[in-house]
């Protein structure tokens, strides 16, 4: 008789080195601490250098550089920004599991100031022992039941990489695990979601730009939502797993950009203390068109291409502008180890 149909769970958390022959790349985003007003990533390819992409600070679009073109980007990079970088660009292939250790690692050791550090040595204690809780409930989760041999990895990878909790880790806590012990990072993606569209509105900028900014940022965020649900779903009939083919290509580009998606978030909540709500817009437009970027043939043209930066003469000259821009991407840079620290 026939064997059930194989299902494949076509979502990657933590992504197997072999998700990186995706010929069209994928894009990591990078937690960087330099005055940029938008967001930096990497484009990480098979046997290629990876590349920068930031955004174009002379007019529209996003700016491809080489890791070894970091002093023509049109902004000074901080030491923790280089360190990092030149750690990433050593590696011969990348994951954005390796991005987050190598920004704790490098964070620990100093290179973005003392504080930072604090932070980076709490969180970084705390992940081997939710590590291994996490290894032990997976483990629990699939006795007895006859999984694809990667399987065991590939969970435990991703119920690490999204923050859940190990007490969630087992059959029937699927609501459980969202709902009343939510990730802390799916909570932020949560209350981006609800409060994506009055944010931005509260801006008063370019209502073109406002809408495709809503656009491209809440396809982004339910996707990530989905995905979250999909893993906890699995977590109400273990029994399914025995009939997944794990696949390396599904979600990979939401896992690689999760950590950006979190920080477009936090940022909606700098919104308030923002200095000039035009600039703010911007800054938002150009996370978001960092994180969507495809450089794939058959990509539609993003919402977001046309964007440009408005122009410096609107910035309010009592603030200075280079300075607010490295003081708010320090808090951010915390914000986003505090949600380390909470899944641990």
């Amino acid at each position: 008789m026939a064997g059930l149909p194989m299902e494949t769970l076509i979502v990657d958390p933590v992504p197997m080195r072999q998700t990186l022959s995706l010929a069209t790349g994928i894009t990591i985003f990078l937690p960087t601490a330099s005055p940029l007003c938008g967001g930096m990533a990497l484009r990480v390819y098979p046997d290629e250098r990876p590349q920068l992409l930031v955004p174009n600070p002379l007019g529209t679009g996003v700016m491809v550089a080489g890791v070894e073109g970091q002093d023509s980007l049109g902004f000074t990079l901080t030491s923790f920004d280089r360190v990092l970088i030149r750690q990433i660009a050593s590696f011969k292939t990348l994951t954005p599991q390796d991005v987050r250790e190598r920004f704790l690692d490098t964070a620990v050791k100093g290179f973005a100031g003392r504080e930072t550090q604090k932070l980076a040595r709490i969180a970084t204690n705390g992940r081997t022992v939710r590590r291994a809780a996490i290894h032990r409930k997976v483990s629990e989760l699939l006795t007895g039941i006859p999984v694809h041999p990667d399987l065991s990895a590939y969970l435990e990878n991703i119920f690490f990489h999204l923050g859940f909790a190990p007490e969630c880790i087992r059959a029937g806590r699927g609501a459980f695990a969202l709902n009343e012990r939510t990730p802390p990072r799916l909570a932020i993606i949560r209350n981006a979601l609800r409060g994506l569209a009055p944010s931005l509105n509260s801006l008063e900028g370019n209502a073109l730009t406002t809408s495709a900014v809503i656009m491209v940022a809440t396809e982004a965020l339910r996707r990530i939502e989905a995905l979250y649900g999909a893993h906890a779903g699995l977590l109400n009939d273990p029994a399914r797993l025995a009939h997944f083919n794990v696949s390396y290509e599904g979600a990979i580009r939401e896992i690689a950009t999760l950590d950006g998606w979190v920080r477009f978030a936090l940022m909606l909540e700098e919104i308030p203390r923002a200095p000039c709500a035009v600039h703010m817009l911007a800054d938002l437009a150009s996370l978001a068109q960092i994180l969507s970027h495809s450089n794939h043939a058959s990509a539609a043209r993003s919402p977001l291409a046309s964007v440009s930066r408005p122009s410096i003469a609107s910035w309010p000259h009592e603030v200075d502008r280079g300075l607010y821009i490295e003081e708010r991407n320090e808090r951010l840079l915390h914000m986003s180890l505090l949600y380390d620290i909470k899944e641990n």
